[in-house]
């Protein structure tokens, strides 16, 4: 644009314009300087403001915090929203109740997943002194493959509490013990069993009560202090030696397991003490009944399929042989319902269920929460 086309009325009215615009300017920051003094008033009153869940003393807020994880000894995730650490992610305040209550911390629940010793180390090490609870998923694995966050978990064995294992071979060896407190033993190991020498090498647990085994040498078992015990496809020259010399016994689960024969100068295995058993998917339900005499017997669980009325005889000859009271049968639909009433008149609590799975979930973990 030359002069000529810049004529003096453009010009007066650019010089107005700046006027407007500069008291638009000056108008607009004395409204920001308002909002900002609004907006630090407004966030001194946030500052002050302390949310009730805050005001309330720290052992209560670790009470609270107790109750958000499965209650003892089951175990929450080690990952996730259902995980301990989401609590130390809400504020700091809670961050720092979390890490300081090491209850929080002493069930510790790793999938075959998980790899991550530091992780598994850490979350141990908030857990101060506390007696644990560890499941670990191992299965199978690779020849020469090493699960760190196992091995992790191994520095701390003298405090476990509750373990649940599912382990290769070469890494149940690697459990030395000793495990002072160690109360309930879920122990799966899979792989080739070298039926020479014992899977481990354990050293004492003279507060072991309850015990979950599938089929390896347990010759380390210290079976007549055990209240609580569950077998899985154990060999019966294997479990035959456990039942004989488990004094104690009050709880007993013997899961896919054949029946095995008498030893030599016995009638019957006798176990005095024995208030619950239970055989599940056992392929001869009758000559196992037969073996024993159970005189404090009170709850009798039996399932497996073909199992027809000739459990009513078996039955039959098993209470009259124990002289036992029972309580409670509860055995998988196979048969007339009426009929084994008929048979039991004196049982007050006979339950029929016919959703297999429920049942076998339900005695899944009989074992531990049996009388110790």
């Amino acid at each position: 644009m030359d002069d000529s086309e810049y004529s003096e009325a453009a010009r007066a009215a650019d010089r107005a314009r700046i006027v407007v615009i500069d008291a638009e300017i000056h108008r607009l920051q004395e409204w920001i300087r308002v909002l900002q003094m609004e907006q630090q008033s407004c966030q001194q009153r946030l500052d002050a403001y302390k949310y009730r869940v805050l005001t309330l003393p720290n052992e209560i807020t670790s009470e609270i915090f107790l109750h958000f994880i499965p209650p003892y000894p089951d175990c929450p995730p080690l990952r996730g929203l259902d995980s301990p650490t989401t609590l130390t992610h809400i504020c700091r305040e809670w961050r720092d109740i979390a890490l300081a209550t090491p209850m929080l911390w002493r069930g510790l629940s790793i999938d075959e997943a998980d790899n991550r010793a530091g992780v598994v180390q850490t979350w141990l090490d908030r857990s101060g002194s506390c007696p644990l609870s560890i499941t670990l998923e191992r299965g199978h694995s690779r020849a020469g493959a090493r699960n760190e966050s196992f091995i992790a978990a191994l520095l701390y064995c003298e405090r476990w509490q509750h373990v649940q294992l599912k382990l290769g071979t070469e890494e149940v060896a690697l459990i030395k013990g000793p495990l002072p407190l160690l109360e309930t033993l879920s122990l799966v190991v899979v792989g080739r069993f070298n039926y020479r020498q014992p899977t481990t090498s354990f050293g004492d647990f003279p507060r072991l009560r309850a015990v979950m085994l599938n089929d390896a040498d347990h010759g380390w078992l210290p079976i007549s202090q055990v209240t609580s015990l569950a077998v899985k496809t154990v060999l019966p020259s294997r479990y035959i030696s456990h039942l004989c010399a488990a004094v104690d016994l009050r709880y007993l689960s013997l899961i896919e397991c054949s029946p095995p024969r008498v030893p030599h100068g016995q009638n019957h295995i006798q176990l005095p003490r024995l208030e619950i058993l239970v055989l599940m998917r056992c392929p001869d339900v009758h000559r196992i009944l037969d073996m024993l005499t159970l005189t404090a017997l009170h709850t009798l669980r039996v399932c497996g399929k073909g199992l027809g009325e000739d459990l009513i005889s078996s039955l039959s000859s098993f209470i009259s042989r124990s002289g036992c009271k029972l309580q409670q049968v509860r055995r998988v639909l196979d048969g007339s319902q009426e009929s084994f009433r008929a048979a039991f008149p004196s049982v007050p609590k006979i339950i029929f269920n016919a959703k297999h799975n429920d049942w076998i979930s339900e005695e899944s973990t009989g074992y531990r929460t049996a009388i110790l």
